[in-house]
């Protein structure tokens, strides 16, 4: 073929049409991705009540009160006319629950005590994504300003294009979640007290259909036993909640108890849900401190010690180093230190073990000079007389493969959280998944509208609601699993899940240690692992051609020298 001016134009049109068509595939599997891989669809309905305002009605029971309870109950409080959370700490559903304790009081040897006996990592380091404040924006349109009234440098400032997000430990945001929640949801009930079991609707069983639970067994304090029916009922950190009118509807947050597995199997001993479970060995100390900022006026942090929020945050290669450090300010001036790792014992109890345990550990580069002068600064001014330490062990990780199951599972019946899916902490997805747990229900409930059930005369959930959340669910969540434990397997000490090796995941260790290596010195790839690790882009940006290619030439870089 001869090119003349005359086909020049055809051939442009040809180019732009193909270059079009490039833009628009890649626009819609991105667009793909977010609607099955996030929850950024989502998070508009989640403060949203049904259309005309009516409520169906009917009892949830939440059991368990924690940050997935109180989450789950937000939510449930613009769809059902009850709210029950069961929770098994009585002095939570009093108004002692809705006050943070700021007095930093002390046990032997500087320990803090525990207020919330029944999870171990409450006064633990937490950290949350961009997606929780989103989502709290959302179901509180006041959160943001209440929480600065907690302290102004609760929530981080956007920086550049980057969005805000919460900084508070763990007691404060959890204690102004219930706040909230007592405050502006009428019509959800706190209840002392524990769920110890469910009862299936009989007349289904008989009819061959759907299996449904129709009520749950409590427990309150003083043992008495009750039976409440519900519509719906969840789980995670205890927490279940319950179906419409005259029926159950039960959510599982009993979190690591994962009781609502021991609920379905027990009326269904024929029912086995599997459990996948490894142990990453993880032990990490937090080490708090009450500062006054003046004496930090000397240290070299980028902007000024009083400006800073999160002061450090380790990465650890598993290859040569076992050892992990987060150095996060909080309010009521405190500042959080936390010392652990994969398979690590030191247990620090004053600046010094801190400033020893920093010292071994090996990293591409040299701990920031920063971090030593708040250490001298903390030392110089005995600070370790006011500090606390709180050792914590992180338990095994696990996931419920419900999603296994689904066309077994009782229609009314769903698991969320922790109750569904434990993960190593050090990355703080714990929170966020509540979160994740949370908008998947609140779209669903806007969706779906009550049936009509001619065995009991009453109305019931659609028969494939528990069905669809678990499906999406499992969507939101199974990279989480598949990624985390790709990471712990990089440790030796790790215990891998039975029938796995601990080189399974070794690609995307790699890929992921090259991935961060390119964001050192690519601002581009450094705003994808942003967005992407703080659930508001969804995962296959990470894995796009054109960064794959930028990581695998990072990768390439390394193995040669």
């Amino acid at each position: 073929m001869v090119l003349t001016e005359a086909t020049l134009p055809s051939i442009t049109s040809i180019i732009a049409l193909v270059a079009a068509a490039i833009y628009w595939s890649g626009k819609w599997y991105r667009d793909k991705q977010i609607a099955e891989t996030t929850v950024l669809n989502e998070l508009d309905g989640l403060g949203k009540t049904r259309v005309e305002g009516k409520r169906i009605e009917g009892t949830v029971v939440v059991a368990g009160g924690s940050i997935a309870g109180l989450l789950t109950a937000k939510v449930c409080s613009n769809h059902f006319s009850r709210v029950l959370i069961v929770e098994p700490e009585g002095w939570l559903s009093t108004a002692a629950g809705t006050f943070d304790d700021k007095n930093s009081t002390k046990e032997g040897n500087g320990k803090k005590p525990n207020p919330r006996t029944r999870v171990q990592q409450y006064i633990a380091f937490h950290n949350y994504h961009v997606l929780t404040l989103l989502g709290l924006n959302r179901l509180f349109p006041s959160f943001e300003a209440e929480a600065r009234k907690l302290d102004p440098i609760a929530i981080i400032p956007a920086d550049g294009d980057l969005p805000k997000m919460l900084s508070v430990a763990r007691p404060s945001y959890e204690t102004l979640l219930r706040k909230f929640v007592r405050n502006e949801c009428h019509n959800v009930e706190f209840v002392a007290g524990t769920v110890t079991g469910i009862n299936l609707d009989a007349s289904h069983q008989v009819a061959g259909l759907s299996r449904r639970v129709q009520s749950v067994n409590i427990r309150s304090q003083d043992g008495i036993e009750t039976t409440e029916p519900v519509v719906l009922i969840a789980g995670k950190l205890f927490f279940s909640f319950s179906n419409y009118t005259a029926e159950v509807c039960i959510l599982d947050c009993t979190g690591p108890t994962t009781a609502g597995l021991k609920w379905i199997t027990a009326v269904d001993k024929s029912l086995q849900v599997s459990k996948d479970v490894y142990d990453p060995k993880m032990h990490y100390t937090t080490c708090e401190f009450q500062v006054d900022p003046s004496i930090m006026e000397k240290v070299e942090f980028p902007g000024g010690y009083s400006s800073g929020r999160a002061l450090y945050v380790g990465v650890p290669d598993s290859r040569i180093e076992h050892r992990t450090m987060l150095m996060f300010r909080r309010e009521h001036n405190t500042l959080q230190i936390t010392c652990g790792g994969w398979d690590v014992t030191d247990r620090p109890r004053s600046v010094d073990d801190i400033r020893i345990f920093l010292q071994q550990i090996k990293g591409a580069n040299p701990m920031p000079a920063y971090i030593f002068q708040i250490l001298d600064a903390l030392e110089t001014n005995n600070c370790d007389l006011s500090a606390t330490f709180h050792d914590a062990r992180c338990p095994p990780c696990y996931i419920v493969k419900y999603h296994e199951v689904l066309d077994r599972l009782p229609t009314n019946f769903i698991a969320l959280g922790d109750s569904l899916l434990r993960l190593n902490p050090v990355r703080g997805q714990g929170c966020t998944k509540a979160m994740v747990g949370a908008a998947i229900l609140s779209d669903l409930l806007h969706k779906c509208q009550p049936e009509f059930d001619a065995n009991t005369g009453s109305q019931v959930l659609p028969h494939d609601f528990a069905k669809n959340f678990f499906k999406e669910q499992h969507k939101r969540t199974e990279s989480l699993w598949i990624e985390t434990k790709a990471d712990d397997y990089g440790w030796d000490t790790t215990v891998p899940v039975e029938g796995e090796s601990l080189k399974e995941g070794a690609f995307l260790r790699w890929y992921g240690r090259n991935f961060v290596n390119l964001t050192t010195k690519s601002e581009y790839a450094a705003l994808i692992l942003f967005r992407s690790s703080m659930f508001i882009a969804p995962g296959s940006d990470a894995i796009s051609p054109y960064v794959a290619l930028l990581v695998a030439w990072t990768g390439l870089k390394e193995y040669f020298g």
